[in-house]
């Protein structure tokens, strides 16, 4: 009897134990983004030196499938779109395990300490200069992303590099 509850006590701990290292992660702190705005994301001071020839756009929802969330999108003086994304019911594991519907990932150097990600499809080159998508792990179930179309000339600088500039200033202001 003793070894029965010993058993029962035991699967229970390891399951308690599973259960707690499902829901836990490296982030820093949770930055829920649910009442975020993402056109005051990206402030002025942010965007000196960013080549912006259009006043931000708002889209009122987030782009892709079953994707909740709000865009705001600038035209780059190259004739490239940005899109910055509030995410808020997918977080970053929606592309990493299993990745979804033919998406490839890959870890990029974490931004203001938290877990960030490249994302591109099959079809696509994931080339610096080519479509760049960039999702920072922001909180459980959310994530900020931002997305920037291929460059069209040898002198532009790479997509990836300007997603990331974006990522980085959206994320010094949501971090404070």
């Amino acid at each position: 009897m003793i070894g029965r509850v010993l058993r029962v006590a035991a699967v229970l701990l390891v399951g308690l134990g599973v259960t707690s290292a499902c829901g836990s992660s490296d982030r820093p702190r949770e930055l829920s983004v649910s009442d975020v705005k993402p056109c005051e994301l990206i402030n002025g001071d942010s965007v000196q030196g960013m080549r912006i020839t259009q006043e931000v756009q708002k889209l009122g929802s987030a782009p892709g499938v079953d994707t909740e969330g709000n865009t705001c999108f600038y035209r780059l003086r190259n004739g490239n779109t940005l899109y910055v994304t509030i995410i808020t019911n997918h977080g970053i594991g929606r592309w990493t395990n299993p990745p979804f519907d033919r998406a490839r990932s890959e870890e990029v150097p974490r931004i203001q300490g938290f877990r960030t990600i490249k994302v591109w499809y099959e079809t696509e080159s994931p080339k610096p200069d080519n479509k760049c998508r960039i999702y920072v792990d922001v909180a459980d179930g959310q994530s900020l992303r931002v997305e920037v179309d291929r460059s069209y000339s040898d002198e532009d600088p790479p997509t990836c590099t300007t997603a990331r500039g974006f990522a980085e200033a959206a994320m010094k202001t949501l971090a404070n």
